[in-house]
């Protein structure tokens, strides 16, 4: 008699998944918990946020005057965009970890402040590396943005322009910017020094925060930069808020990008 093992090589059971239950609506239901907390809330901020500056609005003077004010701003990330940043911060804590146990972490999530502009913000690490203390911001990326900034060695603008505004407040000459691919958890470290160009854009943009911040002093609300069935102002968090503030006072152009040519590493 044939045991019941080679029964089920030569014959398979079938294992299918049946409709024994419902689970209809289940995903949906999971996928709301990543937005629950995520709704409309009022808002006022009190500096810049070198995280934001870089993106879309975060360009706009007009943005930053009307968060300077206070508003209601709507969140318009979805549940996959929740999802992902849930994974970023959890995906920043195990890589912190293991720089600790490793030996080169000096320090995590500490603040970066200015007074003049103001700014305010957290900046990763600070890593101790053959006795020299290195910047670091950690950013995780999809397997197609990693392989091109690997094979590029280009770090994303946004990134650069964070990472360059912490170094200009914390007087650090060198810093490194530490990718991680979410497909596999390969790591990319591309630094970033110092050069002429750098440093001319960076303090163009401590000049560009200072204009919006006294335009908000002086009550002068800037004009808008953009069509309102612009991309940047239809993802904007303030777009209702903008709507109904009125054409504006005064013109201040938006932050003008870094050059991609000029920001290779």
């Amino acid at each position: 008699m044939k045991n019941l093992l080679t029964q089920v090589m030569e014959k398979p059971v079938d294992l299918k998944v049946t409709d024994a239950f419902s689970t209809e609506g289940l995903i949906e239901a999971i996928q709301k918990g990543y937005i629950a907390n995520r709704g409309p809330r009022h808002q006022q901020k009190k500096s810049f946020a070198p995280s934001t500056i870089a993106y879309g609005h975060g360009e706009c003077a007009r943005y930053w005057y009307l968060a300077f004010d206070g508003g209601t701003f709507e969140d318009n990330a979805d549940a996959f965009a929740g999802a992902n940043m849930t994974n970023g911060t959890l995906s920043h804590n195990r890589i912190q970890a293991a720089m600790a146990d490793a030996g080169i972490l000096k320090e995590a999530e500490f603040k970066i402040i200015s007074n003049d502009p103001p700014i305010f913000g957290y900046g990763d690490v600070i890593l101790d590396w053959e006795g020299e203390e290195l910047l670091g911001e950690i950013k995780t990326m999809m397997n197609e943005g990693f392989e091109y900034r690997k094979n590029n060695r280009k770090p994303k603008p946004g990134h650069l322009i964070q990472l360059l505004i912490y170094m200009k407040i914390l007087q650090k000459r060198k810093a490194v910017l530490i990718y991680e691919n979410k497909n596999n958890h390969e790591l990319l470290i591309l630094p970033v020094e110092i050069n002429d160009y750098y440093k001319q854009w960076v303090n163009n943009a401590f000049d560009w925060m200072r204009s919006v911040r006294q335009a908000w002093v002086d009550r002068t609300l800037p004009e808008k930069n953009y069509r309102s069935n612009s991309k940047i102002c239809k993802s904007c968090p303030l777009a209702k808020t903008c709507a109904d503030a009125g054409k504006g006072d005064v013109v201040i152009n938006r932050l003008e990008p870094i050059d991609e040519k000029l920001s290779m590493v």
